[in-house]
């Protein structure tokens, strides 16, 4: 039986399809990160509470410790890892621009 309420519709191409995309783009630019990060950059980052010294605090951007990249990336990893690509891909309309 076909799908046809119009509002089922409207949720489809308004939530899911865009959702989607933004969920392949996003695994996208952490395959990106993670190729960087493993280029060597980690080593950059210390597991430690060492401090990011970016002189943004004035901005009232927080400070960052070495620690707290390292647990963002394992975050970031976990979220690609536990994703079904395929799943992602299907509602996608729009073709994925390079990140």
């Amino acid at each position: 039986m076909a799908i046809t309420n119009p509002e089922a519709i409207r949720f489809v191409n308004e939530q899911i399809r865009p959702l989607c995309e933004e969920a392949r783009a996003i695994c996208a630019r952490i395959d990106a990160m993670t190729t960087l990060w493993n280029s060597g950059l980690n080593s950059s980052f210390p597991n430690t509470t060492e401090v990011v010294t970016d002189n943004r605090v004035n901005e009232g951007v927080s400070i960052l410790t070495g620690a707290n990249i390292n647990s963002a990336i394992g975050i970031l990893q976990a979220m690609k890892a536990a994703s079904n690509t395929q799943i992602i891909e299907k509602p996608c309309v729009r073709v994925l621009l390079a990140q």
